[in-house]
Order: C-alpha cells, then structure tokens, then sequence
C-alpha cells in the first residue's frame, strides 16, 4: 500500500506514541520495569524526531544517536538545541542486553518520560499536518 506524506509522518508519530504509551504503562506496573520503559522513552524521542525530519524532507539516517537528530532539526529550528535530553541515548541499544544492564531509579524514568513529552510537544507544534 502507498502512503501519502501526510500519512507516512502520521505513522511515525503514532509509533512514537505508542513507545511513550508503553513508557507509562511499565512506570506504572507492579512490578515497575524501569529500563524497559527508559528503552521506550528513547524511541518515542527518536521517533518523533525523525517524523520532524521527514516533515522537512529530510532522509533519517538509520541511527539511534538522539543528539545527531537533535543537531539535524536545529538546522531547520532552533527551539530543538533547548530540549536536554540528558543521557537518554544510553537506553537505545546499551540497556537492552544483560552485560551492559542499566538500572535507572524511578525518578530518572519519570525525567525521560518528561523529555519524551516535551519533544512530543515540540514536534507536533513545528509540524503542521491536514
């Protein structure tokens, strides 16, 4: 099936939005499972990131590096260099095997929960979709 652009950008952002849906659920699990929603906090941030560049006509570059796309947006606007995306990145692909765990604390999930949010935010306010 062939999409239109509109469509295309609009998937993006709904798998963006799905990843900060599974964020919040495993927050708030019993047991709360931390990286794992950390790990999402990442790809909804990645996510909505490239749904930006590709609004600009931009190709994505396979990476998961959030400060390289961060860097590619502030070329088209500079109110993407104000978002801190603190350490976010380490959850793309470190937090997910067993040798590298990482244990984030709940306060540092409820903070990428937050930055996952406010690029959200930012997004959908730079884009402008029919």
């Amino acid at each position: 099936m062939i999409y239109s652009f509109p469509d295309f950008i609009k998937q993006w952002i709904e798998k963006a939005d799905h990843d900060l849906m599974s964020a919040t659920v495993l927050i708030g699990h019993d047991p709360m499972i931390l990286d794992n929603a950390c790990f999402h906090c990442q790809q909804a941030v990645e996510k909505y990131l490239k749904a930006y560049l590709i609004y600009k006509e931009q190709e994505t570059a396979k990476t998961h590096d959030i400060k390289y796309l961060i860097d590619q947006c502030n070329r088209f606007d500079p109110d993407f260099k104000k978002i801190d995306v603190k350490d976010i990145g380490i959850f793309a692909v470190k937090a997910r095997y067993p040798d590298d765990s990482i244990d984030p604390t709940l306060e540092e999930a409820k903070e990428y929960l937050q930055i996952a949010s406010d690029v959200k935010a930012l997004v959908l306010r730079k884009i402008e979709l029919k």
